[in-house]
């Protein structure tokens, strides 16, 4: 009941119609060259002297000037990014500045209604300062006059 095995008949054609005789060869598909890896590696040969033509030199010079060129490009690119991001970061802050409280009012009026009742309480604490040393004074002068004496002193409002 020996069969022939479906393999040993090629009835199959490859890409160029060349079946292997060898077994274990694979049909070729391609036209490239696979380099003989049996064969001894060719001598490389010593560098020849590169001569540079002139317009060349020239067109090297002007590619490189061109790169340097685009760096500094990206370079200011870079910081124009940069300093856009920051400008909108200041916008939103500024935007949410105009919206408004719980109360109703503006967020740049209160800020500045902030500001006014700061200015009137370092105001106030310069004036309190300036009455704290009236009344150390007047304090001296009483306690300097009393020696056994009643004194009368009366204070009159300055404003």
């Amino acid at each position: 009941m020996d069969r022939p095995s479906s393999r040993s008949k090629q009835t199959h054609a490859a890409s160029d119609g060349k079946w292997p005789t060898v077994p274990g060869q694979y049909p070729q598909t391609s036209v490239f060259p696979w380099p003989n890896i049996s064969a001894p590696k060719p001598q490389q040969r010593s560098p020849s002297p590169v001569v540079v033509d002139p317009t060349v030199e020239k067109l090297l010079q002007w590619s490189a000037g061109i790169d340097k060129r685009i760096v500094e490009i990206n370079q200011k690119l870079e910081f124009l990014l940069h300093e856009t991001k920051a400008f909108r970061g200041m916008e939103t802050h500024y935007k949410k500045l105009q919206e408004q409280t719980a109360l109703g009012t503006n967020l740049a009026n209160s800020c500045q209604r902030l500001d006014i009742h700061q200015q009137n309480i370092l105001d106030t604490v310069q004036k309190l300062g300036k009455t704290m040393k009236q009344v150390e004074s007047l304090s001296h002068d009483i306690d300097r006059l009393k020696g056994g004496n009643e004194v009368t002193v009366s204070i009159k409002p300055t404003r």
